[in-house]
């Protein structure tokens, strides 16, 4: 599965070369008449025997080769349009946070990502993205509009390759300098309070999924709030998703003090944000990402200031329901 992320596979002393791609387990098990890529004569060159034991093996329940290797935390299980993809792990997960704007409306992007370097292979094998030239770093500000387009078209795949969930907020709040700490833990807060009625008992859970996957893990964040620095927006995050009806459970923030050039994370942030910045200005789909109702009063001594909010949750992870 390495090989084929990668685009590389060595097989004793045979190498082959293709286009990287996703991993499909029926890959292994198709039938391949007429080879269509150098990927299909790879599979034809496969031993019958192998092939054979694959079927019987392949989706075997708890002792099967996809699930021995999710459990040892070799490959990741992801399913696209309905299909179904291993990816390779290589790294443990991080969070990347960065924000971009239009006009006076900042969109503030938080992401779980459960593999950068995984992200970096996508970034540059799959999808082709080129680096800045200064500091050599991926920037979605920076990229052609031929390279922009090619992440929308696949935003669901590059999405759910590079996040585990995640959380975007669209607002005018920090257009001005004042009570930035203030306006960025509202922000936060907004995103999980109020509905008490309809909506108490979801966002409750939601605050405590994202609580699960970012308190004591390593943030990326870069220093795009003013005068807040980044260790500052870590806590405050960490701090509101540790919140609960009858106080606070116990939190620790890891900011990780990086600057964007050196940081993958952030890297995997900005294209991302960036994206969805894209999309929601073109009025295009941004699923698998949901509306999110925003709690208004949380921003309401702000006269004139707006907040939205979407958000994802990998199915594997939780069972919080989107809005409908």
């Amino acid at each position: 599965m390495r090989g084929t992320f990668h685009g590389n596979l060595v097989l004793g002393t045979n190498q082959y070369v293709f286009t990287p791609r996703l991993f499909r387990p029926y890959d292994l098990l198709k039938k391949v008449g007429s080879p269509q890529d150098d990927f299909d004569k790879f599979i034809t060159k496969l031993d019958s025997r192998f092939v054979a034991l694959a079927k019987s093996e392949m989706y075997r329940s708890g002792k099967g080769w996809i699930d021995k290797a999710v459990s040892a935390r070799h490959v990741r299980q992801l399913s696209i349009d309905a299909v179904q993809y291993l990816v390779p792990c290589f790294r443990t997960g991080t969070v990347g946070i960065d924000t971009t704007s239009v006009d006076n409306t900042r969109f503030i992007g938080i992401f779980v990502i459960p593999d950068y370097d995984a992200a970096s292979i996508l970034f540059d094998k799959h999808l082709g993205l080129p680096k800045t030239h200064d500091h050599a770093e991926w920037k979605w500000s920076k990229l052609d509009h031929p390279y922009r387009e090619i992440v929308l078209k696949q935003f669901n795949t590059t999405l759910r390759v590079c996040c585990r969930a995640g959380l975007v907020i669209e607002t005018d709040v920090l257009s001005g300098k004042a009570h930035l700490k203030d306006k960025l833990t509202n922000l936060v807060e907004g995103c999980f309070s109020g509905y008490e009625a309809v909506e108490g008992e979801r966002r409750q859970q939601l605050r405590s999924l994202f609580y699960s996957l970012i308190n004591n893990v390593p943030v990326h964040c870069d220093s795009d709030f003013q005068s807040v620095p980044p260790q500052e927006v870590v806590r405050i995050l960490v701090r509101q998703l540790a919140k609960t009806d009858s106080g606070f459970n116990n939190f620790t923030p890891v900011n990780v003090p990086l600057r964007s050039h050196e940081s993958i994370p952030i890297q995997v942030a900005d294209v991302l944000v960036g994206a969805i910045k894209e999309l929601v200005v073109q009025n295009r789909s941004i699923q698998p990402f949901d509306s999110l109702w925003f709690d208004k009063r949380k921003i309401r001594a702000w006269k004139g200031s707006f907040a939205k909010a979407v958000c994802f949750v990998d199915k594997g992870i939780g069972q919080v329901q989107p809005t409908v």
